[in-house]
């Protein structure tokens, strides 16, 4: 009875870390994608000489010499180069 028990919290153990790790994961994605889109937003704003760019449901300007708006969340990003 008692072995029965603990594999089960072994098993439940290994199920709530393996839920963590995925959605930590999920989060890390998503902030190196927004990244990403904000340096190629600026990249193409930069050398096409456009006003404004969308790229997943955002809309960016450019803002400044380093500096990007995004006007869908309302605020501004540096880019480092």
């Amino acid at each position: 009875m008692a072995e029965s028990m603990i594999g089960l919290m072994i098993a439940t153990v290994g199920v709530i870390m393996l839920a963590l790790t995925v959605r930590e994961s999920r989060i890390i994605e998503r902030k190196v994608e927004q990244k990403t889109d904000r340096t190629y937003a600026w990249s193409v704003l930069k050398k096409h000489g456009l006003k404004r760019i969308l790229i997943h449901d955002h809309i960016y300007e450019l803002s400044g010499k380093n500096s990007i708006y995004d006007k869908t969340e309302e605020k501004i990003y540096k880019i480092k180069n």
